[in-house]
């Protein structure tokens, strides 16, 4: 592998990594405070993906305003499938929430063939040109998608980190009947961290809707790397599920340069497997009860 496509394949598993790191950041976050599996995440990705399809194909909306719009849409969206499906099922066995969602991926992604039919889609970009870096190309377009995801992920640390609401996130997470019994309003925490990682699930799916084809089944590929970059990362651990996604980015983009993409998964969940082995709560989670 000659420098040139070492850096091309380099760029590409950080621009991956960022992008995996939103969707999969967002499903821990609705793990981590509702201690819920909701495995149609990939669902709201896809929704968020066609949002942005039509808002700016249809409507004539500004691209970057319509991924705010987007993003605004799947949080009330998220907010509501929290508040109706899961809310009931907070305390309860994981095969209950499981169930549901996964009763919603049938629902969704057959809604979404009716509406949105087969056809392959597009998302046009708002970019052209790009800049070369040590014999690699880098458009505008991926070095906008990577900043634009490092700023989220950086933003929503900082909102954790250091506003009230995000405090009170990190509190449930932690222990949720002590965090009520110090005020805090559990059930508005949880329907906040709904919307949020389903806010972040749609951004990721405007993002990369520029970058590949959206289809109304590309919830189930999304899904499937959130939960190996979860699982990898320790269920409801930020860190652990940015680290995770950076290694899985890695591992997808020279694995498909070097051999193929069916290797590359396969060498994903390897790492996945021989990560359990040596750590069963994953790189960064904790022992939980479920």
């Amino acid at each position: 592998m000659d420098i040139g496509l070492f850096t091309q394949t380099a760029l590409t598993a950080v621009t991956l990594g960022l992008m995996y790191a939103l969707i999969a950041i967002g499903l821990t976050l609705i793990f981590g405070v509702m201690r819920i599996v909701q495995y149609a995440h990939g669902e709201l990705y896809m929704l968020g993906a066609y949002a942005l399809y039509y808002a700016t194909t249809q409507l004539g909306i500004p691209y970057w305003f319509s991924v705010i719009l987007s993003a605004a849409a799947l949080f009330v969206v998220g907010a509501v499938l929290q508040v109706v499906l899961f809310r009931p099922l907070i305390g309860k066995n994981m095969l209950y929430s499981l169930a549901v969602s996964m009763g919603l991926i049938f629902i969704i992604s057959s809604g979404g063939l009716l509406m949105f039919g087969t056809v392959v889609r597009g998302i046009p970009s708002p970019f052209d040109g790009g800049i070369t870096m040590l014999g690699a190309l880098l458009t505008y377009e991926r070095l906008t998608i990577s900043l634009i995801s490092g700023a989220l992920i950086i933003g929503l640390w900082q909102f954790l980190a250091h506003t009230k609401m995000g405090m009170s996130l990190r509190a449930v997470s932690e222990d949720a009947e002590v965090a009520s019994l110090q005020g805090v309003n559990t059930k508005r925490t949880h329907w906040i961290a709904f919307g949020l990682g389903s806010a972040l699930a749609a951004i990721a799916g405007c993002l990369m809707g520029t970058l590949l084809s959206i289809v109304p089944t590309m919830g189930f590929g999304a899904t499937m790397k959130a939960f190996m970059i979860v699982i990898m990362g320790g269920l409801g651990s930020i860190p652990g599920a940015l680290i995770g996604a950076m290694i899985l980015g890695v591992i997808d983009s020279f694995g498909t340069t070097l051999l193929n993409a069916d290797i590359a998964y396969i060498i994903g969940f390897s790492v996945i497997f021989i990560t359990l082995v040596i750590r069963p709560t994953g790189l960064f989670g904790q022992r939980w009860d479920g």
